[in-house]
């Protein structure tokens, strides 16, 4: 988190093996001229076609198109490895496998519960001439839905150990296109930024775009760039190398060596991925990402449990009681785990200073000790109590104490009845910190505890190989109206088409003091957010995130329009639909958890109407509830009105959006007569 911008373990194991035939022997080498003919993968419906071939030199390249259309035109593929030469050009091809799944699988939380793996995959052994004949394969992913490489060194004479300087990976578009691009230039950062709307060509090539970078062409189909199953790698970094061209970016391995990546063989990379859409909404429905991920290995995953927490550290831990401080003592978060209990949420997110000076123990980590809580926090008895009432504790550590204690502190927080850990900032995502997530996740596992990871890279599939892995930061959040302009209504509806597609994110959302753009300002103790009521309302069902942060505090919500709809939504869904949205404009969703369904839906500073068909409804009744803008919610944005009605499949729901506004609802199977 950058909180004031100065400011039996789940082990992955790896994934079932595709079924392959082959076109050629195995180990043989086929003599080919170059450039070659292709080779082509399609997906299962045949409107994705991922193609290979070698260019002049040996060259690999990959090149993908949908429903005949060029999505990324020829592009270059390859690694350079330091002491070992270049697996970049020299090649000829020694054989190819196809070969593909189609399966389900569940999940403990996200954005459906059963997703589907349905892929055809192409597999390409290349090999360098003699007299030392390196080898490297190419692995390519045909969705329905997007494409994906990624490079695989296998076991061979005369290397044992690699270390990967670059990659040599582009990826080459024909033609210039709309882009949201997240402008990063650095390998240390919080991760959280705006992705600004520009263009493809318009990129600076001075500089490095994190993932994912969302891209539009004219037609609607849109493109997103980003990797999955990034377990022992470095993260992936975009820069512009080229007119519509970007290549790959990696953060150096924290040694001094000048290498990314230290890897033995055999070894692979992270997927590189192409989500593909006709629109904007096909890519947040996608589980490809997951799809690429390692599954888990088999465990019990029953004491994992999603829920909402409250989040005093947002209102500088406000407290309108006679006899409590607004700060972080035994009464002050007795007073936050009885409105937790009030309204059913699970858990309270413990932040600092409990266990020292807030300021100190983020700047000097070394000097303190995440066993040992102040005394004036009283923490045996504020967790007992919280126990009887219901409600467990996420505690927060900075992630270098863990790195020290992890052993210990976890055993003694599973000991405590501790739910979870926030680990907070890692603040980068080299090979090494890579490493790190999952030693930690496994940790975490053995005692029970589920983790939300701030200050933190973009998620990867990572909670599909370790589901206590629940939620990640590394989003431009509700906390930095504490301190900035920055979080408008044109922000928070960009991410869910950029970082929101790589998975969960921990926004916080539910800030109540709800102001004009004239009316707002930065409040580090009482903040405000841009917007109406219900464009936070919304947020609880068009953001993912399986451990959703309540942000404000009891005296914002108690009384007010919208408690009871926090209350109610659920966190974690069985379904997943886009019904409409242009990204930086506006956004549509509905969920599915049970019978029952959630809209959410936002706009920017535009107000809007929209009629929303509700033809994803089963057949039967539905009760209705509605949270929409107030008529005067332009000028007065807490303002909302609350309607019930009865609805079926095939109606349509008549919706107003205020500027910087927004739209709840739920809707309720009733029992057939």
């Amino acid at each position: 988190m950058c909180r004031w911008l100065i400011i039996a373990a789940i082990l992955g194991a790896p994934a079932p093996a595709a079924q392959f035939t082959s076109a050629a022997p195995q180990g043989a080498d086929v003599a080919r001229s170059a450039p070659q003919a292709e080779e082509v993968v399609h997906s299962p419906s045949g409107n994705i076609e991922v193609s290979f071939r070698l260019a002049e030199r040996g060259v690999p390249q990959w090149h993908v198109s949908r429903e005949g259309s060029t999505i990324l035109d020829w592009s270059r593929l390859g690694l350079n490895l330091p002491g070992n030469g270049r697996l970049d050009s020299g090649f000829t091809v020694a054989g190819i496998d196809s070969g593909g799944r189609d399966e389900t699988y569940t999940l403990v939380a996200g954005k459906t519960k059963i997703a589907r793996d349905n892929h055809r995959e192409l597999r390409v052994r290349l090999r360098q001439p003699a007299p030392h004949g390196k080898r490297m394969d190419l692995l390519f992913r045909a969705f329905d839905d997007g494409a994906a490489f990624r490079y695989a060194i296998p076991e061979q004479d005369g290397m044992s150990r690699i270390d990967i300087g670059e990659e040599e990976t582009e990826f080459r578009f024909p033609s210039d296109m709309a882009a949201w691009a997240f402008q990063i230039n650095t390998f240390h950062s919080s991760f959280e930024g705006i992705y600004e709307p520009t263009t493809l060509g318009a990129i600076p090539d001075t500089g490095e775009v994190y993932p994912p970078l969302t891209m539009q062409r004219a037609d609607g189909v849109t493109v997103a760039i980003t990797e999955a199953d990034l377990l022992d790698y470095g993260g992936l970094y975009l820069r512009r190398a080229g007119k519509w061209s970007l290549r790959v970016i990696l953060p150096p391995y924290p040694d001094g060596s000048g290498a990314c990546v230290h890897g033995s063989l055999p070894f692979r990379s992270p997927w590189r991925v192409l989500m593909i859409g006709a629109r904007p909404g096909d890519l947040v429905e996608s589980t490809i990402i997951l799809n690429l991920s390692t599954p888990p290995a088999p465990g019990d995953v029953s004491w994992i449990r999603p829920g909402k927490a409250i989040f005093p550290w947002w209102p500088d831990f406000h407290a309108e009681a006679p006899g409590v401080p607004d700060s972080l003592e035994f009464e002050n978060q007795k007073y936050y785990v009885d409105f937790a209990a009030e309204n059913g949420f699970p858990y309270l997110e413990l932040e600092p200073p409990w266990y020292g000076n807030t300021d100190d123990c983020i700047e000097h980590p070394e000097k303190y000790d995440i066993t040992r809580p102040v005394p004036w926090l009283r923490l045996p008895g504020l967790i007992a109590y919280a126990a009887r009432r219901g409600v467990r504790l996420f505690i927060w550590a900075h992630w270098d104490n863990v790195r020290r204690q992890g052993d210990s502190a976890f055993a003694l927080y599973q000991k405590w009845g501790v739910a979870g850990v926030k680990i907070d900032f890692m603040n980068r995502d080299d090979q090494e910190m890579v490493r790190w997530y999952g030693e930690t996740l496994r940790k975490a596992a053995a005692h029970r505890l589920m983790v939300l990871f701030h200050g933190a890279y973009k998620p990867t599939g990572l909670q599909r190989t370790y589901p206590n892995l629940l939620s990640q930061e590394g989003v431009f959040g509700n906390e930095q109206n504490k301190v900035t302009r920055m979080v408008t209504p044109a922000h928070t509806v960009t991410i869910p088409f950029t970082r929101m597609l790589a998975g969960p994110m921990d926004f916080t959302p539910g800030g109540f003091r709800n102001a004009t753009a004239g009316e707002f300002r930065p409040d580090y103790r009482r903040p405000m957010v841009m917007g109406t009521r219900c464009h936070q309302l919304a947020m609880f069902v068009v953001y993912e995130s399986p451990l959703m942060m309540v942000c404000d505090d009891p005296a914002a919500y108690r009384g007010e329009t919208g408690l009871a709809f926090i209350r109610e939504v659920p966190v974690t869904w069985d379904e997943t639909r886009a019904i409409e949205g242009a990204i930086g404009k506006f956004i549509l969703l509905a969920r599915r958890s049970g019978q029952d369904w959630y809209i959410g839906g936002m706009t920017d500073w535009t107000a809007r109407d929209f009629s929303v068909p509700l033809t994803f409804l089963e057949e039967g009744r539905y009760g209705a509830e509605v949270y929409a803008d107030a008529p005067d919610a332009d000028a007065h944005p807490r303002h909302a009105s609350v309607s019930t009605m009865l609805v079926k499949r095939g109606d349509t729901l008549p919706v107003h959006m205020a500027q910087g506004g927004g739209l709840a609802v739920r809707l309720v199977r009733l029992a057939d007569r």
